[in-house]
């Protein structure tokens, strides 16, 4: 399985990818896993205002958010800026997703669960963000 660029992707560029996580470990080793795979990766982001700035400054090609970011906050507000942006975007959760917010839900992104699968990040990826070299 491949994991660097191929010469047109290079030419078109690295996907952009914004990960919020409020757990600094995980989302670190999100990102690192990320830039493996030829991505370019901003993050981890860990609060709503920080995610808001970073779209705007950045518009990245596709976001992960984790649901819960802590003291009561969650990625709602982002998912929603992104979606009307027209940015797409998956959720991350150690929840079940029947357990989450409407929200959430109404949004209709795919969901992750976490830990993380690399497999199944590789394909939402791909899905989301079809140029990407998560694909494979």
């Amino acid at each position: 399985m491949s994991t660097s660029l191929s010469p047109e992707e290079e030419q078109k560029g690295a996907p952009k990818v914004l990960v919020v996580e409020d757990e600094m470990l995980i989302g670190m080793d999100l990102v690192m896993l990320l830039e493996e795979w030829g991505c370019s990766a901003t993050g981890p982001v860990r609060t709503v205002a920080s995610a808001l700035s970073a779209v705007e400054a950045q518009r990245p090609d596709v976001a992960i958010l984790d649901v819960n970011l802590g003291d009561g906050e969650t990625s709602i507000p982002i998912a929603m800026e992104l979606a009307e942006s027209g940015i797409p975007f998956a959720f991350l959760t150690g929840y079940d997703p029947s357990r989450l917010d409407d929200g959430a839900t109404a949004l209709k992104a795919p969901f992750l669960r976490k830990p993380v699968n690399e497999r199944e990040l590789r394909e939402v990826l791909s899905r989301l963000v079809p140029r990407s070299t998560t694909a494979g």
